[in-house]
């Protein structure tokens, strides 16, 4: 995510740049909070306890568990008159073409407007609801936030695979009955992509998708995006 931040930077002054799509998965697990959460949101013991690092990222929204899933990050410029949704659904919008080819193009996930509802506990980014979210049968499968430098976009998002995401109530500060009550949840709100498609969806094989289908889901006339999906450790 440093990374990500750099090279957001960098296209401030340099509209040569091309956007970039990046992928990657963490090693080792990360919980990540938004630039403005307050670290005190995090049990960071407990994170020791389990192996997991705690990174602040760039971006802002509510704390995610990085751990077998992917993540995915666009770096992009837009219009003066392009709001935050303009360009956040022509990304997500993509992301959803792309995971399509992993399987039956009948499983519909959709981007779905609907009335933002704040949740009683609103720590976690998938126990929140935004206006426009990838969802599957009214469940959230990709959390996003998005962060302007200028003209340049940097947005992150987390693709659910499988169900480590529930373990996230156990790494945060909450009252006992609090962290039941969020991975309940959790559970109830939020779908995988092996949920999804009915078969275990592994980290390779949703950026072999992304990869080889974003662009082409993406671009405007006349632009260019360059595409890197290694998979690579922590670098927050």
């Amino acid at each position: 995510m440093e990374r990500d931040e750099r090279l957001t930077r960098e296209r401030i002054d340099r509209s040569d740049l091309p956007s970039i799509l990046r992928l990657y998965s963490w090693d080792p697990p990360a919980v990540s909070i938004g630039f403005q959460q307050k670290i005190e949101t995090v049990d960071i013991e407990a994170c020791e306890r389990h192996g997991i690092d705690v990174v602040r990222r760039p971006t802002g929204g509510r704390a995610v568990l990085h751990k077998n899933e992917l993540t995915y990050a666009v770096i992009t410029r837009a219009e003066p008159a392009d709001g935050l949704y303009t360009v956040h659904n022509r990304i997500v919008h993509a992301l959803v073409r792309s995971i399509g080819e992993i399987g039956n193009a009948d499983i519909a996930l959709t981007v779905t407007a609907r009335s933002q509802k704040e949740s009683a506990l609103p720590v976690a980014c998938f126990a929140s609801a935004a206006r426009h979210e990838v969802t599957w049968l009214g469940r959230k499968v990709i959390g996003s936030a998005q962060r302007r430098f200028g003209q340049v976009v940097l947005q992150h998002g987390s693709i659910l695979l499988v169900q480590d995401h529930l373990e996230l109530a156990e790494l945060l500060n909450l009252p006992g009955p609090d962290r039941t009550a969020m991975q309940d949840q959790l559970a109830r709100e939020t779908a995988t992509l092996s949920d999804v498609f009915g078969k275990t969806v592994s980290i390779a094989e949703a950026a072999h998708a992304i990869k080889n289908n974003f662009v082409k889901n993406y671009l405007q006339p006349n632009e260019v995006l360059a595409a890197n999906s290694n998979t690579i450790d922590r670098e927050s």
